[in-house]
């Protein structure tokens, strides 16, 4: 018989929640991420550790690498406390 209630452990694995070598725009970072497209553009400004972004062209849109995003989340990654 199965407890269900046993607690149950999550692999440490890195994130891969993003497709590496795809570009993403700042409103599908928040679309996949389920946060305001405000968040992520606050987090690319972040002058201590800012989310790797780049320009299409000069003064044109925004964009993130995939791996990039992956690495940010993984770094970012907050831990659960144990219960």
């Amino acid at each position: 018989m199965r407890n269900n209630n046993a607690a149950q452990t999550v692999p440490d694995e890195p994130l891969n929640f993003f497709k590496e070598d795809r570009s993403y725009r700042p409103d599908e970072i928040a679309d996949a991420l389920k946060v305001d497209r405000s968040t992520v553009y606050r987090l690319i400004r972040e002058i201590s550790d800012p989310l790797p972004a780049y320009r299409i062209k000069e003064q044109g849109q925004l964009r993130c690498f995939g791996r990039d995003i992956n690495k940010y989340l993984e770094n970012h990654k907050v831990q659960p406390h144990n219960e």
